[in-house]
């Protein structure tokens, strides 16, 4: 009987592993796609946090975290394109967070603290990027937009995150009815 239990949670350990690598390797490739495509320097880390949510789901916020810290760490390391890499270290754990910012009760409060979050994390992005890989080109885009795009650039941005923010609700509930019984299913992974 121990050794039916040992088994079982070998076998449990290992579909987590691949479950995570497999993971992290998709969200790679999604962060890859900002080389292809220009506009998937900010579309790609997004898309790349949405895969997180069936790790948060499965194998629970630890997991998901795990996920998330290696993938920006081979997105910073593997000389991926720095504004985008930043922008998944910045944004790319919101699916995790999410959760816990929603759990406020007061919907105005609740909006206030997802402003401040997207607000301050675009700031430090910036300034992260400014101070440690000084790009001339990003540093020249803002001079060229000059002070007002610049303000309207970074309030698009957080539109954009607001946006994105409201749209992990249908898709975590498209997930949960649709994909994940299939998933589960294939894997042979109990709840």
């Amino acid at each position: 009987m121990a050794q039916s239990r040992n088994r079982s949670t070998a076998h449990h350990e290992s579909l987590r592993l691949a479950f995570c690598g497999t993971i992290i390797a998709l969200s790679v490739v999604l962060l890859l796609t900002s080389a292809l495509i220009p506009i998937m320097t900010y579309a790609a880390p997004l898309l790349s946090g949405l895969v997180l949510i069936p790790v948060l789901l499965s194998y629970g916020k630890k997991d998901a975290w795990m996920t998330w810290m290696a993938t920006a760490s081979l997105a910073l390391f593997l000389g991926f394109e720095k504004e985008m890499a930043l922008f998944y270290l910045f944004f790319g754990y919101w699916p995790i967070l999410k959760w816990q910012v929603d759990k406020i009760r007061s919907k105005p409060l609740r909006m206030l603290v997802k402003f401040f979050f997207f607000s301050l994390s675009l700031l430090c992005m910036y300034g992260l990027l400014t101070l440690l890989f000084p790009l001339n080109a990003i540093l020249g885009e803002f001079e060229e937009m000059g002070v007002a795009l610049t303000i309207a650039f970074f309030a698009a941005m957080i539109l954009c995150l607001f946006l994105y923010d409201y749209l992990l609700t249908p898709l975590t509930m498209t997930y949960v009815t649709r994909w994940e019984p299939k998933l589960k299913k294939m894997l042979h992974i109990a709840r």
